[in-house]
């Protein structure tokens, strides 16, 4: 059976979509990923931070606000999938950073929803005259996007070589070269041989 080791059409496409992915996976670490937001009073409170910094803390620490923190693993993981696009094509083997990189993006995502759902509940036992909102933000939403394209991305990247039909070389039955001269010895029903002597006049 004969493989063939050229690239194909899906696993460029599917190169083409990690470093897509991991674009994706590094800007949204500049996005905001939740907002706290008070109305009370006519006047408006708001908190708002990206995965790096606070932009913006109306409540002065009142209610111990702070970034998620996933910019360093969500940046690692994009480096790592954007190497293994470009490297592949020189050395197929390093394509499993593809799914190294989209397995830990999907960890940060997962993460940083995680957290937001974690500010949520924390912040519905305070207790407040007003409504406190709070809600996801952009970053976080491109990052689960990022994640899922990057699972998706890194499966097709992983495309293993194809088998070329028409070559079934040694496949198939087995064939037996029999001896073509007889063994004229006669053998009785017991299994040995018997030798004939020429009977003496």
């Amino acid at each position: 059976m004969t493989v063939t080791g050229s690239l194909t059409t899906r696993r460029v496409f599917g190169a083409v979509l990690v470093v897509v992915a991991a674009g994706l996976g590094v800007t949204a670490t500049f996005l905001s990923a939740y907002t706290v937001q008070v109305v009370a009073n006519g006047r408006t409170w708001r908190f708002e931070a990206t995965s790096w910094v606070v932009e913006r803390d109306d409540f002065r620490d009142l209610l111990l606000l702070e970034p998620l923190e996933f910019g360093e693993p969500a940046v690692a993981a994009a480096l790592v999938m954007a190497l293994a696009a470009v490297l592949a094509f020189r050395v197929p083997a390093v394509r499993v950073g593809s799914l190294l990189g989209a397995g830990v993006l999907t960890g940060v995502a997962w993460s940083a929803v995680a957290r937001v759902q974690g500010v949520i509940d924390r912040l519905a036992e305070v207790e407040s005259p007003a409504t406190i909102e709070v809600a996801q933000g952009d970053g976080v939403t491109m990052l689960i996007v990022a994640a899922g394209l990057a699972v998706v991305a890194a499966v097709l990247h992983q495309e293993l070589p194809r088998a070329v039909p028409g070559d079934t070389a040694g496949e198939g039955a087995v064939i037996h070269q029999i001896d073509d001269e007889a063994d004229d010895t006669d053998t009785p029903p017991y299994g040995y041989p018997v030798i004939v002597e020429p009977k003496s006049d």
